[in-house]
């Protein structure tokens, strides 16, 4: 009985061991749902190009969960999201994306025509590959938010509706609003419905914000905004928001509580990205 037992267990050995160099694909893909996923590296991208770019070519990356033992190559196309023209705006350096043997990585050349593309326009990558090969979690396609330094930044494009992206839960509302030539109020940061006005430089593309910076009542005490240094302690240095082409940026924003329930209660440190609705 145990020389029986044993065969069997050396034969089961030798089949896992087989498996390793030659690829099952009822194994690896569990019906098409578990490890051969085909996918751009990510959902969304945004690129600023400028004139003085030594190459207007980027790599889109293309990542393949399993690492076959040949070239594997897969078709892509311009999805119908794209608000740029096809040999105008852009062209693909490529129609097919290859993945070399034993390896996870391709990429998909795409050059951006500078010259014709204005401000700029956005871009829908999509994979063509058989259903079972799509992770669900990323899906078979890629939105390129691509902008020029020919945007113009002045009170025309600062003024009005924005939607700001916080570290926590879903984008919401905001506005910026003129309140002299060199002053403008951002409504609603963290939806407090309160104003918070800045400095407004448009040659260095900056807004400076004061801090700390009472923000309105909550739980009982005033909710604060204040600097975050890179030891991750408040002081009394400006916060500084970033306009590019993509939008406004602001970074090292900490916020706690003064008075009331939780006083003191420090919320730790935020990255804001504002965007167009």
């Amino acid at each position: 009985m145990k020389k029986i037992l044993f065969i069997l267990a050396a034969c089961f050995c030798l089949a896992l061991t087989g498996c390793q160099f030659e690829k099952d694909i009822d194994l690896d893909t569990f019906g098409g749902k578990g490890l051969e996923f085909v996918h751009f590296n990510a959902p969304a991208d945004n690129w600023v190009i400028s004139e003085d770019d030594e190459t207007y070519v980027y790599n889109v990356p293309v990542a393949c969960s399993y690492a076959y033992n040949e070239d594997k190559t897969y078709n892509v196309t311009v999805g119908e999201n794209t608000t740029g023209v096809e040999g105008v705006d852009f062209k693909l350096v490529s129609s097919t994306v290859t993945i070399k043997a034993n390896e996870y990585i391709g990429a998909v050349p795409v050059e951006v025509l500078y010259a014709t593309t204005g401000e700029g326009f956005v871009l829908e990558l999509i994979l063509s590959v058989d259903d079972k090969l799509i992770n669900p979690s990323y899906g078979a396609s890629e939105l390129i938010n691509i902008k020029t330094d020919k945007v113009v930044i002045d009170w025309d494009w600062l003024e009005g509706n924005w939607m700001e992206q916080d570290i926590s839960g879903d984008p919401y509302a905001v506005a910026f609003t003129k309140v002299d030539d060199t002053h403008v109020a951002f409504f609603n940061l963290w939806g407090m419905e309160s104003d918070y006005v800045g400095e407004v430089d448009f040659e260095a593309r900056t807004i400076t914000f004061p801090a700390p910076y009472a923000l309105g009542p909550a739980y009982g005490g005033s909710l604060m905004v204040s600097h975050m240094n890179d030891e991750g302690a408040y002081d009394n240095a400006p916060i500084v928001a970033y306009m590019t082409p993509l939008g406004i940026t602001l970074n090292n924003l900490g916020f706690y509580l003064s008075g009331g329930s939780y006083d003191g209660y420090d919320f730790g440190y935020d990255s804001i990205f504002i965007y167009r609705q």
